[in-house]
């Protein structure tokens, strides 16, 4: 068969027929007939459009439309080029076979022999090494805990676990052995544990006659770090008059708080019910509370009736208070705290109320007016 196209346009020619015409009797754009006619198949939107307008025009000529749908797709065929894989030779199962079997071959080949290399490699590696001297391990340094002495006067040293200081005085020695540095200095004494905060100042008692007998302050330290010890000062320079006059200015700051011995039996036994007696000292010293909060707390405290905060506190956070005289102490639930009071070396807990319960607790030394000795007392306010 001759071109699809020139037959189209012969067989239009021969009947006098022009494009403009066949478009109006036949409703296909003349844009159409044309590519068909010139075989510009790019121009319809698509195969199907293509079919149908071709069978139409070949149909209002006269033409077998069959004859020319078949003449289209051989000229397809021709423009599409044929997939790499069908000119391929096609692999039979026999082949597949000899190719699976060769690469075993080849496996087999090639895996004992690559153990053989790494069989020589492991063997050399092992007579270079066995010829070195083995590598001695590292040394570790190690320091030798210190010791100090104090006899008179002051000492400031960095501190380290471990480290030392003998106290002697004409008559006696006592020792202290530091046992942290981080988050405060904990020392162990005659009279037991004293721990000592950043910046506090605190005078101990080591003889356990209830009269200090050294003065400890920290000045520095790494909370996160104890391997870099704390710097501490030691200091003997007090002496009895000096003491005296602190007992004098404490029990006139306290006057207010005195136990008063004028006081009707009922009230004094009244108060002897809402107090606790946690120290009793021939002079009042200061005083650090610790607080550790379990849970979430409004927490409210004043110390010396010039220092006062109050503020919302969350679990695991702590708190450190001081004071020469007393405290007073608010917490909007009092089981949600811990308390420590550290005074004179010693440490003891407080346990206050219930769970969800309100506390307000004056802590303070009073002077008992028989006996002339100072006591710390927790009380309970209404």
């Amino acid at each position: 068969m001759e071109s699809l196209g020139k037959k189209l346009s012969e067989t239009r020619l021969s009947r006098g027929l022009d494009l403009e015409q066949v478009a109006r009797e036949t409703n296909i754009s003349s844009r159409y007939l044309e590519a068909l006619e010139s075989e510009d198949f790019s121009v319809f939107p698509g195969e199907p459009y293509l079919l149908g307008f071709l069978r139409n025009y070949c149909e209002y000529l006269g033409l077998n439309s069959s004859e020319f749908i078949t003449a289209y797709k051989n000229i397809k065929i021709q423009e599409t080029p044929v997939p790499l894989k069908e000119l391929m030779p096609k692999r039979t199962i026999a082949d597949t076979l000899m190719s699976t079997r060769s690469s075993t071959r080849l496996a087999l080949i090639a895996i004992p022999l690559a153990l053989i290399l790494l069989g020589f490699a492991g063997a050399g590696m092992y007579l270079l090494l066995s010829g070195k001297d083995e590598v001695a391990p590292a040394e570790i340094i190690t320091r030798t805990p210190a010791a100090y002495e104090i006899s008179e006067g002051d000492l400031k040293e960095r501190f380290y676990v471990g480290d030392t200081l003998t106290v002697k005085t004409a008559t006696e020695a006592w020792k202290l052995a530091v046992e942290a540095t981080a988050p405060s200095v904990k020392f162990s004494t005659p009279t037991g544990t004293c721990i000592v905060e950043l910046g506090q100042d605190m005078m101990i008692d080591l003889s356990g006659d209830d009269v200090p007998d050294i003065a400890v302050f920290v000045a520095d330290l790494f909370r996160n770090d104890p391997s870099r010890g704390a710097d501490i000062q030691f200091s003997m320079d007090f002496t009895a008059r000096d003491i005296a006059a602190e007992e004098q200015a404490t029990a006139a700051a306290n006057a207010d708080v005195v136990l008063a011995t004028e006081s009707s039996q009922p009230s004094a036994a009244a108060d002897a019910q809402k107090q606790q007696v946690l120290f009793e000292s021939g002079s009042a010293y200061p005083v650090t509370l610790n607080a550790t909060f379990r849970g979430y707390c409004l927490f409210r405290y004043e110390s010396d009736r010039t220092t006062r905060e109050e503020r919302y506190y969350q679990k695991s956070e702590l708190l450190t208070v001081q004071a020469k005289n007393g405290l007073r102490i608010w917490a909007s639930n009092g089981n949600s705290v811990k308390m420590q009071i550290v005074a004179g070396g010693k440490t003891v807990d407080l346990e206050l109320s219930r769970p969800g319960e309100v506390i307000v607790r004056d802590l303070k030394w009073l002077k008992d007016d028989e006996s002339g000795r100072y006591k710390f007392v927790v009380m309970n306010i209404d």
